[in-house]
């Protein structure tokens, strides 16, 4: 497996420059353009600062930041891209890559994954804070600001009032509420599939604690707003839209009650108050029709792990790492392992096996993670063998597709990587910036089952230690481009080094590859018991 490709160590320092570039655009202003400021409760610390950037259309904030407002404790792992946040009573723990986060024993789904920035983790604004809210702190409001605006908080009885400060200006308008004084202007209906939205125009700011509502018997739907004061007739229709019969306003005291004569039946309703609008936002959710149902059972089925990708490496005129000592080159010890594992997986009726290879073929990198992708594959094994100049290094490995920092990893990868040199000028046109790092960056760092990878990596060096006698080297991160492509939970193995003769010895024997086989197909059962068991729950 000789030949030269791009160095790794050069890549490790292209990497370097590229997360640098990127800390230097965010700070030059066309990253944290935004800031967000917490509502209520008020912020503890006197600098309250939480930093926003945008992905796409989607903002994140950072979580250091946030911890800092409210002087939560926290324990950070920047090795490892987890931080863990300690709020009175509960904890939360996030992990860079991932879309999962725990609070205390829950573990809850966020729609995009915790990033990494210049070592520090940002979360989905919106996503998040629901879950802060709705697990942690109730009664929690915010809103994101530019920057170019001053925003500060002062205490009004026991409510936080929100003051905003117009740059260059000395005007100041102050958000207090007063009785008598209408504050409840207008209402906008909207009609959606899945129900109905309200907006209540509003001229001062509501805590989400102002808000009551219920549901009544014969399709009326009762929402209280305290503090608020209207003109009855200006809210009052007949008729506003499709779904509501009658609005009917009715002013008693400090409060005003909205009456809605509903004419569909809704099930449920959700409210708050949306300080970038000034609004009152309300929704009325409709029961879920057939087709919203059948779209949710299909995305909870694309998580089922039903689908195995086998990847024997290497094949055809690329031996892999060469048989010495008259035993088996790299190639056909791993094809044989990859046929004995997909029996024994074929026997199942809930599992679909896929092979990247099932002869002696030579198949380019990047053809690999397409088969993989194209099968809608749920898990992905590459399995190698590996080799070393120095005789004695011995044992199995397993590796994650990230910047492997290690000699070892860096070695390996550049070993497996050092293929592409066999493949046709058309397949390494594939390959045209991924030695720039910023496309592995992108996909370690925007992948969500890097997670599920490092489970599934775990459940599987526990069982090789237990049934294969050999040394276990335990998990690694390495860059190994085949590893690049493929969007599911992905492990590459290596099973030991052909270049050690006590293992090549072993490696060339019917049945330790059975051993090896064997122990691959329970770590994949109970991987896959486990991934079935959380979709389950969520039903």
């Amino acid at each position: 497996m000789k030949g030269e490709f791009v160095s790794f160590r050069r890549i490790k320092m292209r990497l370097r420059v590229f997360i640098l570039s990127v800390i230097i655009l965010v700070l030059s202003g066309l990253g944290f353009t935004e800031q967000l400021i917490l509502v209520y409760p008020a912020p503890k610390a006197a600098n309250s600062d939480i930093k926003v950037l945008n992905f796409g259309n989607t903002p994140y904030m950072s979580v250091t930041d946030l911890a800092k407002s409210y002087k939560v404790r926290t324990y950070y792992r920047k090795e490892t891209g987890k931080i863990v946040l300690f709020f009175p009573g509960e904890k939360i723990k996030v992990s860079a890559a991932s879309t999962f986060v725990v609070i205390g024993s829950k573990m809850m789904h966020m729609p995009q994954p915790a990033l990494l920035v210049d070592k520090e983790i940002f979360v989905p604004v919106y996503p998040f804070m629901s879950l802060l809210k709705e697990s942690v702190i109730p009664t929690l409001q915010f809103t994101i600001s530019d920057k170019g605006k001053e925003y500060t908080f002062r205490e009004y009885k026991d409510s936080s009032i929100f003051s905003r400060s117009i740059p260059g200006s000395s005007y100041r308008k102050e958000f207090l509420k007063k009785t008598g004084v209408i504050n409840l202007t207008g209402i906008q209906y909207k009609e959606k599939k899945n129900g109905l939205s309200i907006k209540i125009t509003t001229t001062q700011p509501f805590r989400d604690s102002d808000f009551s509502t219920f549901f009544r018997k014969g399709n009326w739907f009762y929402l209280t707003i305290y503090g608020g004061y209207c003109d009855s007739l200006t809210l009052s229709k007949n008729n506003p839209t499709s779904s509501i019969e009658r609005v009917e306003a009715i002013t008693s005291g400090n409060s005003v009650q909205l009456c809605f004569k509903l004419r569909q039946q809704f099930i449920s309703s959700d409210i708050h108050y949306d300080l970038s609008t000034g609004k009152i936002l309300l929704s009325l959710f409709l029961p879920l029709n057939k087709e919203i149902k059948k779209k949710i059972e299909e995305a909870k089925t694309a998580w089922i792990i039903d689908t195995i990708v086998i990847d024997p490496g290497h094949g055809g005129k690329d031996p892999g790492t060469p048989g010495r000592w008259g035993y088996k080159h790299e190639k056909d010890i791993v094809l044989d392992i990859a046929l004995k594992l997909g029996k024994l997986l074929e026997k199942r009726k809930d599992l679909k096996v896929v092979f990247t290879r099932k002869k002696d073929v030579f198949i380019p990198l990047w053809k690999r993670t397409e088969i993989a992708n194209k099968s809608g594959g749920k898990l992905f094994l590459s399995l190698h063998v590996d080799a070393c100049k120095d005789k004695s290094v011995n044992g199995i490995c397993l590796y994650l597709l990230s910047s492997g920092e290690s000699e070892d990893a860096v070695r390996a990868a550049e070993r497996e990587n050092s293929v592409i040199q066999l493949e046709g000028s058309e397949d390494k046109k594939k390959y045209e910036g991924y030695d720039d790092i910023s496309n592995i960056l992108a996909n370690m760092v925007h992948s969500v089952n890097m997670q599920d990878s490092e489970k599934f990596a775990e459940i599987m060096s526990n069982s090789l230690s237990k049934k294969v006698p050999q040394l276990n080297r335990g998990v690694k991160q390495a860059n190994f481009y085949v590893l690049v492509g493929a969007s599911m939970p992905k492990v590459l193995c290596e099973f030991g080094f052909n270049s050690n003769r006590t293992e090549a010895r072993k490696l060339n024997s019917r049945k330790h590859r059975q051993l090896i086989a064997e122990s691959l197909y329970k770590s994949i059962i109970e991987f896959k018991e486990m991934s079935d068991r959380s979709i389950a729950r969520s039903n």
